[in-house]
């Protein structure tokens, strides 16, 4: 049972990061570049990391409550990435970077970093919730 959560978990990341990366290449070529502060390395990274660390959390849910815990894992996950928009709208971009940054676009082009990232903490949730009736037919 496991495996199948890993493999939705991995599936999920990797579909994505490639949401996440689409999305970012066209937001620095059409509007402003913060390619310097999120990369594609680091959006992989990230993607990979929340949706292996999802699938563990839904197999030990799924463990513990039994029938209830689908509903408790998507409510947690659904809750936890409305949460996680509160990451971008907190981050100080570092000084040195700052810097760069400015460089790249224009002074002033940090306020409009929020607006870049938060579209992309929900792409784990959307795609997990989507992936997972490939994974888990119900009978």
């Amino acid at each position: 049972m496991f495996k199948r959560y890993f493999f939705l978990g991995l599936t999920t990341g990797i579909v994505a990061a490639a949401g996440s990366i689409a999305y970012s290449s066209f937001y620095n070529q059409n509007l402003f570049d913060f390619s310097l502060v999120v990369g594609p390395v680091m959006i992989l990274a990230t993607c990979l990391f929340i949706s292996i660390v999802a699938a563990l959390v839904a197999w030990l849910f799924d463990k513990v409550l039994k029938s209830w815990g689908e509903f408790f894992f998507n409510s947690f996950f659904a809750v936890g990435s409305m949460a996680s928009v509160l990451l971008p709208i907190n981050f100080e971009i570092p000084q040195g970077l700052l810097e760069q940054l400015h460089a790249v676009n224009f002074e002033g082009v940090e306020m409009f970093f929020p607006i870049f990232a938060i579209p992309m903490h929900f792409f784990p949730v959307l795609s997990w919730f989507a992936l997972k009736p490939l994974f888990f037919r119900k009978r």
